[in-house]
């Protein structure tokens, strides 16, 4: 071959290489262009997704929603780097992409769908190439997808307590969940627990009154150790052994690793899985461990991150009582107001006494006296003798006549009135008694709950207290800022807890605003109290209580601590309770004493048997975080549905993946 044709050869073999380059990097180029497309269309569809979530929490209708995302979609789609044209298809399109033969929700290719809390845009774009025409590639196709979801079920690990002092009418009796103006008035619906016996439910425009939704002052009616931490990942306790677990959490994770884990949620939201609705009677999927004690580092401060006041939080909510399997809970009044001497029998305040599905006995109730106070030295305080003598003795009173007893309690509760005390000359003062229930065949279990009892002086028999004459009880104390929960991981370890003696909240007079009559108020455990959980006597054998200050003067705020330290030395791998007692006589020379039981566990989970019945959710306002305590008030009624759309305003957008198993 000669040199010329060689080289016209090459030239030729160059030239065609040349065209095949230039195809390739011409395609380049636009497909370069079709990835800037994408992400600009990625944007638009994200932008449309979030701004209808944002509608819907707004509490817009889903079409309306759905043209919000059209409207910030079609925006978003201006200036196109590829000069691209992007459809959004109304009716939205789908394609059947697994060959399932059936469309699913996943599979819509363009379009918008706002169903419940979710919300789909799907957009699809074409571009023009401008140099891969070279090799027969006219245009190219590309698109985006963007899901938002609303966070509906509640975040946040704690609980927040219905009602105060059920079940109502009158006695402090307050449903957190209606409008201020209404919410002291009717009783507890004992069909419905999210009914309202004639109150209105709180809203935006008529909230509800500001209350403790976390803290010393939102204790269980029936455990006042427990004020409104859950553990979010320990649920269904509708048998001995039903227990479901989440997120690692195992039957053997102790109070503290519980707590937290638990606590963790409180700033950055609790993973899942979301609770259902709740059904009437409540079932495991509603059912959640409580965490007891007041945890501030784990729950108060962690929450400050996330909400200040003026923020929106939606809450699990439960009427107060904490269960066990199987179990009867007793609702105490908040206290028994009597006269110093009745010339007629007169009726006291109700209780409730509810019970879970698992429990089929029959309760008994009686009214116990304060029979250690003997022990601790002063037995004139023990003011009702077993048995109850009718008519009383000088400086006692006599065991009520129940409305009802030897009942099956409702499962939603069942009231019981405390008539016709009798009471015989006693001093004007606070004494405390106990409301006990036994269950019969086949559970044979006993529950104990204390009552303050009011003794007053009311010379004319109007009840008032408020004449000349009258001796009224004004100045007392209180361990409600107490820590009364406690718990060690190791068989002989220590438990530490704050008693904390304070002022009462809300009295009129100071504990030493008297005639310099008013002693310390000294404090102590009662021996005989000391049993394991189901009320059964235990030793506390080589192990001891004490209190770092035996006697305080009772000051304001968090009051004045005396650290309670138990050493638990023999005693096995279990739960315990024994009363703390404290006593003191106030200016005006007047008797006032305060139990409380402590409940502590050895070795074993937090999470055994206790739990809580989520009845709802609810929306409220922070009023304020504070360092001990979160305060609030509702913005809306109770729903069973934590996604109802009367919740929305409390529901956080998040952008989510596109394929789950979420519609």
């Amino acid at each position: 071959m000669s040199p010329t044709a060689a080289r016209g050869q090459v030239l030729v073999i160059f030239s065609i290489l040349l065209v095949v380059l230039l195809a390739f990097a011409g395609l380049a180029i636009d497909v370069g262009r079709q990835v800037a497309e994408r992400r600009h269309v990625q944007t638009a569809a994200d932008a449309g997704a979030l701004a209808a979530c944002r509608a819907l929490i707004a509490g817009e209708t889903d079409a309306a929603a759905a043209l919000a995302a059209q409207q910030v979609a079609l925006a978003n789609l201006e200036g196109s780097p590829a000069a691209a044209i992007a459809t959004i298809a109304a009716p939205p399109s789908y394609e059947d992409e697994d060959g399932s033969g059936a469309i699913e929700a996943d599979e819509l290719v363009s379009g918008i769908v706002v169903a419940g809390g979710n919300v789909r845009v799907a957009i699809t774009s074409s571009l023009d190439t401008v140099l891969a025409g070279v090799v027969g590639v006219d245009a190219l196709e590309t698109g985006a997808r963007g899901r938002c979801s609303l966070q509906g079920a509640p975040a946040v690990p704690i609980v927040a307590r219905r009602y105060a002092s059920p079940p109502g009418p009158g006695s402090g009796f307050v449903d957190h969940l209606a409008t201020a103006a209404t919410s002291t008035t009717g009783r507890v619906d004992p069909l419905d627990p999210r009914g309202y016996d004639g109150r209105v439910p709180a809203s935006e425009s008529a909230p509800g009154p500001e209350f403790a939704i976390y803290g010393p002052q939102s204790k269980a009616h029936n455990d006042s150790s427990f004020r409104g931490f859950i553990a979010l990942d320990v649920r269904n306790f509708e048998g001995i052994d039903t227990r479901v677990y989440y997120n690692g959490v195992t039957p053997g994770s102790n109070a503290n690793t519980l707590k937290a884990m638990q606590g963790a949620y409180a700033a950055a939201g609790y993973p899942g899985p979301a609770f259902p609705p709740v059904s009437s009677p409540p079932d495991g999927s509603t059912q959640v461990a409580v965490l007891s004690g007041n945890s501030s580092a784990h729950i108060v401060q962690p929450f400050s991150e996330g909400y200040r006041a003026g923020d929106r939080v939606l809450l699990a909510i439960y009427d107060g009582t904490v269960m066990e399997i199987p179990d009867f809970a007793l609702i105490p009044p908040p206290e028994v107001s009597l006269p110093s001497t009745t010339t007629t029998p007169v009726d006291g305040p109700s209780l409730s006494v509810s019970r879970n599905r698992q429990f089929l006995s029959t309760v008994t109730l009686s009214l116990r006296g304060d029979a250690a106070a003997g022990g601790s030295g002063a037995p004139e305080l023990d003011i009702l003798p077993d048995p109850s003598v009718t008519p009383p003795g000088a400086g006692d009173i006599t065991e009520p006549i129940w409305s009802q007893n030897v009942f099956q309690p409702a499962t939603n509760g069942t009231a019981v009135r405390m008539d016709d005390f009798q009471t015989n000359g006693v001093p004007p003062g606070i004494y405390a008694v106990w409301v006990e229930g036994v269950s019969g065949n086949p559970y044979y279990q006993r529950r104990r709950v204390r009552v303050p009892v009011r003794i007053q002086t009311d010379a004319n028999g109007d009840g008032d207290y408020a004449d000349v004459g009258d001796v009224r009880v004004t100045r007392e104390f209180s361990l409600a800022n107490s820590i009364l929960d406690g718990s060690t991981a190791a068989l002989g370890g220590t438990v530490s807890l704050p008693i904390r003696v304070s002022t009462t909240s809300g009295s009129s007079t100071a504990w030493d605003g008297g005639p310099s009559l008013e002693t310390q108020v000294s404090l102590s455990w009662d021996p005989d109290s000391f049993t394991d959980c189901s009320l059964h006597p235990e030793p506390l054998g080589l192990g001891s209580i004490s209190f770092s200050l035996p006697s305080v003067s009772p000051s304001t705020s968090t009051g004045t601590t005396s650290t309670l330290t138990v050493n638990t030395t023999g005693l096995a791998q279990g739960c315990y309770m024994f009363t703390v007692r404290a006593h003191g006589t106030n200016g005006d020379g007047q008797p006032v004493t305060r139990l409380e039981r402590v409940r502590l566990t050895v070795a074993t989970s937090s999470a055994d048997g206790q739990y809580v019945d989520i009845i709802g959710f609810a929306v409220f306002e922070v009023d304020s975080v504070g360092s001990n305590d979160i305060n609030g008030h509702a913005v809306s009624g109770i729903y069973a549905d934590p996604n109802h759309q009367g919740l929305r305003r409390a529901q956080r957008a998040r952008l989510s993946p596109w394929s789950d198993t979420i519609p």
